[in-house]
């Protein structure tokens, strides 16, 4: 009976005690992208001499799926213009 109440009274703290870890924040790398990505739509750009810079033709082939801006498929878009 000790034993069972014991135990009961152990969860019963865990549960309702204060957490002391760190609260969880995405890096700030993570943030700063999602910033980038933010900037731009998926507009129905299809070719690399349409994006701007970049990132946006990252943006493109990652977000909106246009595969042809990376046609060695290495995951670097428009290599030839912008040089990865």
């Amino acid at each position: 009976m000790k034993r069972t109440l014991m135990l009961l009274l152990t969860g019963l703290c865990l549960v309702t005690a204060p957490s002391f870890a760190a609260p969880d924040q995405p890096p700030k790398e993570a943030s700063q992208q999602k910033k980038a990505k933010s900037q731009f739509t998926c507009e129905g750009k299809r070719y690399s001499k349409e994006m701007r810079s970049c990132a946006e033709a990252r943006f493109y082939l990652e977000q909106c799926g246009v595969r042809r801006l990376d046609r060695d498929r290495d995951g670097i878009p428009c290599e030839s213009i912008y040089g990865g």
